[in-house]
């Protein structure tokens, strides 16, 4: 004789459609660009107000089941609240902030979720080829509106937006070169044309790994261009290689070869040796290229070599700029150097697992693109809309803890 026992374990977690998780992921990638620039009202312009979105979008959805708590990551992430509350306790620095730390756990967050539905990461890929296209048009019109209607109206939201709705701390219009009266795209809505470069490499691995459509291809390389920035490319010159060997893509061969030849006969016009000039900035330690890159290796012998017990708890957290202060150098505190300085290798190694934990684990296809723009590329540590990229990318996309959860399929496919 046998008797029905259900299952109350699976009862209880509510069956949730694959449209909710895209439509998470989706308005959080919206946020994290459209809503860039963007200050939190009645902080001055110190707080993003994406970081306010992040937070709710990530809470509203946990609260309607559209996200579960990534177990592993949550394990790391407390690990590396106590490492930070060691870093903090042990600092003798000045400068250590508690709010600077609080701010850090606080923006990490959501990073310690994941969508309850089985959905397929070719969606989101689709979208950010699309925005990618998209902004990469805006941008090349911004640049040629410049010698039209003027910076001023072809920076709109870097020239109009209120003092205290516009988030401070970023250079939004930059020079082609030094004393230029012409300004380097930053696509309207990212905060610096590095950040709009950054996303359209984003976006061409995203094109490739769906089709490689040589038109899509083209227009992403001329948005490119115009935000003569050479941080996206970095990433591009490490991925292109190694995906046109493996896939044998025929479309990726014919568009370097396109751009090359653009580039060879407009070159003067679009005053490419804007880009060209910038190979050299890896030896001089006064440019940006130098201090983005190789800055933070000389400033971290204050942790390296010190006495006490600095190496393995940091200088404390927010202390990292008490170094810039002292260096003859232009010096830049990327997303990997930050956490050496102000955690330490303890706080280091717990921060690590727990984003191995909860970005690892996520979808296959951006992982590379998307790390190695989080932690090489700029000073990301708690920039919130960089951060919404990687979730609504990658993080959130992970597969649900349990495998016979309701839900429960694999995202992780590899085209």
């Amino acid at each position: 004789m046998s008797t029905f026992a259900p299952d109350l374990r699976l009862a209880a977690v509510p069956r949730i459609d694959s449209q909710v998780g895209f439509r998470l992921c989706a308005m959080t990638c919206l946020a994290a660009v459209f809503l860039q620039k963007l200050a939190l009202p009645g902080t001055a312009g110190l707080l993003a107000l994406n970081l306010f979105v992040f937070l709710a979008a990530a809470l509203a959805a946990f609260l309607l089941a559209a996200v579960e708590i990534n177990r592993p990551a949550f394990l790391w992430y407390a690990a590396f609240a106590t490492a930070g509350a060691l870093s903090l306790a042990m600092s003798r620095s000045p400068r250590v902030s508690a709010l600077s730390l609080g701010l850090l756990l606080l923006v990490q967050l959501p990073l310690v979720f994941r969508v309850t539905s089985s959905l397929r990461p070719e969606r989101l890929w689709r979208l950010v080829s699309t925005l990618g296209c998209v902004f990469a048009a805006v941008g090349v019109i911004q640049f040629a509106a410049q010698f039209v209607v003027g910076p001023r109206l072809a920076f709109p939201l870097d020239t109009a937006l209120p003092d205290w709705l516009a988030l401070k701390g970023f250079n939004s219009m930059i020079p082609l070169y030094w004393s230029s009266a012409i300004f380097k795209s930053n696509g309207v809505f990212f905060l610096e044309p590095s950040f709009f470069c950054q996303f359209l490499a984003v976006a061409v691995v995203a094109e490739l790994l769906l089709a490689g459509r040589l038109l899509r291809l083209l227009l992403l390389m001329a948005g490119l261009i115009s935000s003569y920035s050479g941080t996206g490319l970095t990433m591009l010159a490490l991925f292109l290689p190694i995906y046109a060997v493996r896939h044998g893509r025929i479309q990726l061969a014919i568009a370097a070869a396109l751009a090359c030849l653009f580039l060879v006969f407009f070159g003067d016009a679009l005053s490419i040796d804007a880009f060209v000039s910038r190979l050299g900035e890896f030896t001089d330690n006064q440019s940006s290229g130098w201090a983005r890159f190789f800055s933070m290796f000389d400033v971290l012998q204050d942790v390296l070599f010190a006495k006490d017990l600095t190496l393995f708890t940091g200088q404390g957290p927010g202390t990292v700029q008490q170094s810039f202060e002292r260096v003859s150098y232009l010096a830049f505190d990327p997303t990997w150097g930050k956490l050496l300085y102000e955690y330490g290798l303890v706080g280091t190694f717990a921060y690590l697992a727990f984003f191995y934990t909860a970005f690892c684990n996520g979808a296959r296809g951006l992982r590379f693109a998307v790390g190695y723009t989080y932690f090489l590329l700029g000073g990301y540590l708690i920039n919130a809309s960089i951060l919404m990229l990687a979730a609504s990318l990658v993080v959130w996309l992970g597969q649900p803890i349990s495998a016979d959860h309701p839900n429960a399929g694999t995202v992780r496919t590899n085209p």
